[in-house]
């Protein structure tokens, strides 16, 4: 008999590791508490997470007022104080922190019908946080190779392109994450888009 060949691994048969962020820890949590005191080990026993991403998180909240100590030394337990449906966005003292760069190029995508960068830069920045051409290029870039924006007028030297959300790509309130990867995860469709990659964590 021949010696057995083990085919190599293929764009199809690389392990797809599902990512993991902070509105998964919310998500997690609010269910956990629905049941009664939880810990951050509970927490981290149903992500694909790092031990210490999921203490920072609940830190935060903690910090925030958004969940309070309920006893316990060597592993404390909690609860929720406040249950809002959409995750919490705090910095690590537990102020409240201001969209992500990506949130608000995606709310501007969503609610612009055509756009060029510069045009979608403007819609998106905020006092807050302006958006840099930078980074609404290499998101652009990537939501375009996942499928989710279609040229409706082609670039050309002097001619910025025209942009447009495909109907069918509109997912949700949720910006699709870049990865570190390379490769654009979607938290509305809990899925990574544009192929079956090894995917790191992402925070939002």
């Amino acid at each position: 008999m021949g010696k057995r060949v083990t085919p190599a691994p293929t764009a199809h048969t690389v392990p797809l590791v599902i990512p993991r962020g902070h509105d998964h820890y919310w998500a997690v949590i609010r269910t956990l508490d629905k049941a009664g005191p939880w810990t951050a080990g509970e927490v981290v026993g149903e992500s694909n997470a790092h031990r210490a991403s999921v203490h920072d998180f609940v830190g935060r909240l903690v910090k925030a007022g958004i969940a309070r100590h309920a006893g316990g030394e060597r592993a404390p337990r909690y609860r929720l104080a406040q249950s809002p449906a959409a995750t919490p966005r705090l910095r690590r003292n537990g102020t409240a922190a201001p969209p992500s760069a990506q949130a608000q190029l995606w709310c501007a995508i969503r609610q612009l019908g055509q756009f060029t960068y510069a045009e979608l830069i403007l819609a998106a920045s905020t006092d807050e946080l302006a958006i840099e051409e930078i980074t609404a290029r290499s998101y652009l870039k990537r939501l375009s190779a996942a499928g989710y924006i279609t040229a409706v007028v082609p670039g050309a030297p002097g001619k910025p392109a025209v942009w447009k959300l495909k109907p069918s790509m509109n997912t949700g309130p949720k910006a699709p994450q870049i990865l570190r990867a390379h490769v654009v995860f979607d938290p509305n469709r809990g899925a990574v888009v544009g192929g079956p990659v090894q995917a790191e964590e992402v925070s939002a």
